[in-house]
């Protein structure tokens, strides 16, 4: 735990791990019988101290804790999280009164009193059981459940004070989750009624996509420029993810409940969660590097994850804001700060203004609390001496606040009793004073900050709660056991074994053997696979084991939290994943195995493609092995299809399937085996729930069949097909649908004017036309055309009818928010920006709406591309270095570079992208996104633009050269101006990243041009870097730059005419970094501007002796 330390304990620490490591016993109190000696006194103080500055102020009615305790005017607001904590310190002191028998009933009251709080949070959100089943259609902020209530009646708040509040806040919802199931393992019964277990299910469903909803934050801000935009949280994903842990298969009755109280977690939801979450850190969202929410994420009492990256993320938080006064939650925070404030409490201003977030700079407030959070985490890590200096540290914040102060609770005048002694209370924030700001400035740390109290703050309750724990811990009255009764504060491997729970979570398994079933789905299929050494089962011959698509899955557990009185339709019909499928399923009267959705027919036309096959079945099984935190072995059900056999590459597929004998595949363990034999080491989860549900059985569909007949697929091996011949359509628009039917039964016409002319019958009538003289709608027609289409590997023609058909992909979801929290954006084209995950109806709706469908089948190839582009980053994301937005046109037009250019025998010499499989596709991905590759210069740079790929540190130093030119830098015609710009971003920030990027995307349409103008900019900054004297103060026109620089390269090369005019050819031909490169002539024009502009010396330059710009 050296992360937490103060720098000066590090050495001493070392010293101190032996004896830590022996004590570690007495301090968490779990190899021990014995039970420690309490002091009455000293525990008395503690009730007192809590029934003194805690429960006062607890609502004899609702059991709700105001936010603004004693504020004047009175405000009659409650927060969910604040209330959460101060509960959980009650709870806390509760658990160090069961360990004595002279109590007075303390603890039967603590533990009511924490209860009662608890149960009025949850009533308050079943009563916005609208707003549950509201946010499962759509994750906005206009349909969250609220988190700020009115502590008097625990419902809504009517106040013109909190109207437009941002109520989205993940990771309120989480912690209730996580504390609530805290508590009932302690014995609290907060879940009364089976009502109250569906509530709690469905605020399950609530948290399970947290990893793709943008909100508010822990700070109710959401970006750091304050003006009312949601973004994506590590701290909302930690909590989430902790809070699912905590849920899965946990019964919320206790002891006391059966089946139906058992809470079910998709453990793919858990699963995205925490890559979603490993993706984000260190960071905290895109606006905010770092955050000092990342302390109650990473520490208790989330305990989001164990992982190296959190000692990375804690370590960036203590660098960049521990202080004096306690930590800033992040860089230019301005609440609380002088120049924000304007009241007091509630009455603080809501949002910022444009340009205003520099002022905040350095003056930001520290607040006391994450010492608090230190103390606890230190105490439950056995680190009792780093605890005790956090410990003393908070203690010299505290403020005296004598009692003659102090406002009786609104609601009873006369119920509290005058204390002769002054209590000590932790500020919520310490400030910089309005008349020390300048200095503060000048010298950062160098002035005395002032508690919130003198700005009229009323008491802070949340830091009251924190800091009641920290001081039970440090004293060793309260034992990690007692606060922590999941072990959170362990690694998975050090946790016991929770045999109360069906499925548990373990840690990573080292070499996991993932079990394979290979599935032929018809005995004449089957027998094919024997001949070559390839053993299978049919779908009766795993009886009675039964095999199911995945989607009868998600149909049977629509029941799971469905309450009809409240009108909660159940779990939302989202896809289950790859680790979903691995399980084997306990149901009613039946053992169930699904096989997962690669292998669904909705999906046929990757099936069609035995290289993509063989590479999607080789990257699950590599997900399985390394994502797997469930006991029991995975398992993959491999279907394999008749279809998949008629098509070209079964040879592939057949050495695939032959190779998996050897026991891996590639760095996977594998074991071959029939269903029923594996069953014993498999991981099984039970579906209990499901026999009060009967009708959830009914009239399930059986394995859907690739085939109707022998005859049914035409054709056997591919023909290579250069380009598709198509027609030229206005020259049948006069015919009659009757005359397209006669011509599309003409058996010489080719498949491509098939599909155009079924196409104009979509157009004109739907695809549920019914075909004249033929028993099959035009939509039918078109899936066995594309099925055909598949099996002959005419890749135009598939993407063609899957358009016209508006074919989505299932698992694209989970795709694009693969792409969106590595930090990218996606562009459809010149100005739809995708930087929030979308479903996939969602995302389909603005492809097809933006691509109509066509023989270039965009809109399917482009869905195509995001979910290889999905896959890519996960398993390389060193591919994306540089990339920040995807633009999807430009990617197409890098990837017609590619093909024209590129001399590879895997794509046949075909030179149109749309003929090629998707394997290919993904292949050639991977060739433009490798920077190993050696590439002509013009390609490359062509190419380089076309994604936007600049250098490492480029955006610093575009941001450096702002800073230097007054003036702003003009890129085309847009000009990037320093203020408000740099006022409102940080050099480190996204949006500063996306600002730069996408004036360079959208005001250079030649790809070459815009990669010349990043090399301009790094030889730019470089220059100002080297030579830091320099302040220009006019525009900087980095294309004027550029242009210079070529006509000095024409007149060294003796370029003359026409041609050299009207294109720069010659110039992105020649290398960069060479003598009399590029290099060489955009930094000649550089210089020339720098030494033509006016040039201001800065204080630096006084540095150097006050002589002249030392250019270098």
């Amino acid at each position: 735990t050296i992360w937490l330390q103060p720098p000066h304990q590090a050495a001493e620490q070392r010293k101190m791990s032996k004896r830590n490591s022996a004590t570690s016993s007495d301090i968490f109190g779990i190899l021990s019988n014995e039970l420690p000696q309490y002091d009455q006194t000293v525990l008395q103080q503690f009730y007192q101290r809590c029934s003194g500055q805690i429960l006062p102020y607890q609502h004899p009615i609702t059991g709700l804790f105001p936010l603004y305790p004693e504020s004047d005017p009175p405000c009659y607001a409650g927060h969910v999280r604040d209330n959460i904590y101060i509960a959980t310190s009650i709870w806390a002191l509760a658990q160090v009164y069961r360990k004595t028998d002279q109590d007075s009933g303390r603890c039967w009251e603590l533990r009511q009193r924490a209860l009662k709080c608890m149960r009025s949070i949850l009533n308050f959100w079943m009563t916005q059981t609208d707003r549950l089943e509201a946010f499962k259609e759509q994750q906005s902020p206009r349909r969250c459940l609220l988190t700020v209530f009115d502590y008097r009646t625990g419902g809504e708040l009517i106040d013109s004070a909190f109207k437009g509040y941002q109520h989205h806040q993940l990771d309120s919802v989480g912690l209730f989750v996580l504390m609530s199931i805290q508590m009932i393992s302690s014995g609290l019964e907060i879940v009364h009624t089976k009502t109250e277990v569906n509530v709690f299910q469905n605020l399950i469903f609530y948290l399970e996509r947290a990893y793709r909803i943008p909100d508010f934050g822990m700070w109710e801000r959401g970006t750091k420029q304050n003006t009312g935009s949601v973004e994506l949280h590590a701290s909302s994903v930690g909590f989430a993810k902790a809070a699912l842990e905590a849920a899965n298969s946990f019964n919320v009755f206790g002891q006391s409940g059966d089946h139906t109280t058992v809470i079910h977690v998709d453990i793919d939801a858990h699963s995205r969660n925490r890559i979603i979450l490993t993706n984000l850190l260190p960071r905290e969202s895109a606006t905010k590097g770092c955050d000092s929410s990342l302390i109650p994420t990473l520490c208790w009492p989330g305990h989001a994850t164990h992982e190296s990256v959190r000692k990375s993320a804690l370590q960036n938080v203590f660098d960049r804001f521990r202080g004096d006064y306690g930590f800033k939650r992040f860089s230019r925070d301005g609440y609380g700060c002088a120049m924000e404030t304007s009241g007091t409490g509630p009455h603080r201003r809501v949002q910022y203004s444009h340009g205003e977030l520099k002022t905040f700079e350095h003056v930001e407030c520290q607040w006391p609390i994450f010492y608090a959070f230190l103390v606890i985490e230190h105490c439950l890590q056995g680190d009792t001496k780093t605890a005790t200096v956090y410990k003393r540290k908070l203690d010299s914040l505290l403020v005296e606040l004598d009692s003659d102060g102090a406002v009786p609770p609104p609601w009873d005048p006369s119920s509290r009793q005058q204390q002769q002694q002054p209590r000590r209370w932790m500020p919520k924030f310490y400030f910089v004073p309005r008349d020390y700001l300048q200095d503060e400035y000048s010298n950062p740390g160098s002035q005395t900050r002032r508690p919130n109290f003198q700005l009229g703050d009323p008491i802070f309750l949340w830091g009251e709660a924190v800091m009641l724990i920290a001081d039970l811990m440090e004293s060793g009255y309260l034992m990690a056991h007692d606060l922590d009764l999941l072990r959170r504060h362990k690694p998975f491997h050090e946790r016991p074994l929770d045999l109360s729970r069906r499925v548990p979570f373990i840690n990573k398994l080292q070499d996991l053997v993932v079990q394979v079933v290979l599935i032929s789905e018809s005995v004449r299929l089957q027998q094919m696979l024997a001949t070559f050494g390839v053993q299978s089962q049919t779908p009766t011959q795993v009886e009675p084991i039964t095999l199911w698509p995945s989607k009868n899955l998600i149909r049977v557990q629509e029941c799971l939290g469905r309450c009809d009185r409240l009108s909660l339709s159940g779990r939302p019909l989202r896809p289950i994943g790859q680790l979903g499928t691995a399980k084997f399923y306990r149901v009613p009267g039946r053992t169930v195995l699904c096989y997962p959705l690669l292998f669904e027919m909705r999906d046929f036309y990757l099936l069609h493609d035995m290289d993509m096959v063989i590479d999607e079945v080789r990257t699950n099984l590599l997900f399985l092995s390394t994502w797997w935190r469930l006991k029991g072995r995975p398992t993959f059900c491999f279907l394999l299809r008749e279809d998949m056999i008629r098509a070209a590459g079964a040879k592939q597929l057949i050495a695939f399937l032959t190779s998996m004998r050897s026991g891996w595949v590639n760095d996977v363990r594998v074991l071959l085996g029939r269903a029923q034999n594996l069953l014993a080491s498999a991981c099984v989860d039970h579906l209990d729930y499901l026999q009060d549900h009967n009708h959830a059985f009914r009239d399930l569909p059986a394995v859907e069949k690739s085939f109707r007949s022998l005859m049914n697929i035409q054709g056997h091996a591919a023909v290579a097909i250069e380009q598709e011949e198509w027609i030229d359509t206005r020259r049948v628009e006069s015919s009659n649908s009757e005359q397209l039917c006669q011509l599309i039964d003409t058996a010489s016409l080719n498949m491509g004017p098939k599909t155009q002319l079924l196409h104009m019958l979509v157009d004109r009538h739907g695809a549920d036309y019914v075909l004249p003289g033929a028993n099959e709608t035009v939509a039918q027609r078109l899936e066995e055309m594309s099925r055909t289409a598949g099996v002959q590997q005419r890749w135009a023609i598939v993407r063609y009818a899957s358009a016209i058909l508006r074919k989505e992909v299932d698992s694209l979801a989970p795709s694009l928010s693969n792409v969106i929290v590595a930090g990218k954006r996606i562009i459809i084209g010149s100005d739809i920006v995708i930087d929030r995950p979308l479903t996939p109806k969602e995302l389909c709706q603005i492809l097809y709406a933006h691509y109509p469908p066509g023989p270039s089948g965009k809109a399917v190839l482009l869905q195509e591309l995001i979910l290889f582009l999905g896959s890519l980053i996960c398993r390389d994301s060193v591919l994306f270095r540089g990339i920040h937005y995807i633009r999807l046109d430009p990617l197409i037009d890098a990837l017609d570079i590619e093909l024209a250019n590129v001399n590879d025998p895997l794509f046949g010499g075909c030179k149109i992208l749309q003929n090629l499989s998707p394997y290919k596709v993904k292949s050639l991905i991977v060739s433009i996104l490798d920077h190993r590759q050696s590439r002509h210069p013009y390609w490359q740079r062509r190419i380089d633009g076309c994604l936007c790929r600049v250098p490492s540190g480029f955006y610093e130093g575009v941001y450096g050269v702002l800073e230097a030119c007054s003036g702003g830098i003009r890129i085309g015609h847009t000009l990037i101006e320093q203020h408000p710009c740099l006022n409102d971003m940080s050099r480190n920030d996204a949006n500063f990243v996306f600002a730069v990027q996408s004036t360079l995307a959208r005001e250079t349409a030649n790809p070459a041009l815009r990669q010349m103008m990043v090399e301009a900019l790094v030889i730019i900054e470089l220059i100002l870097q080297r030579n830091p004297e320099l302040k220009v103060k006019e525009e900087l026109d980095v294309l004027s730059i550029v242009d210079e620089a070529w006509r000095d390269f024409k007149i060294e090369h003796r370029l003359d005419g026409p041609e050299f005019e009207k294109s720069m050819n010659k110039f992105y031909e020649t290398e960069s970094v060479v003598s009399r490169g590029t290099s060489s002539f955009i930094a000649k024009s550089a210089l020339n501007f720098l030494l033509k502009g006016e040039i201001a010396l800065d204080q630096r330059g006084k540095e150097f002796g006050g002589s002249a710009c030392k250019l270098s």
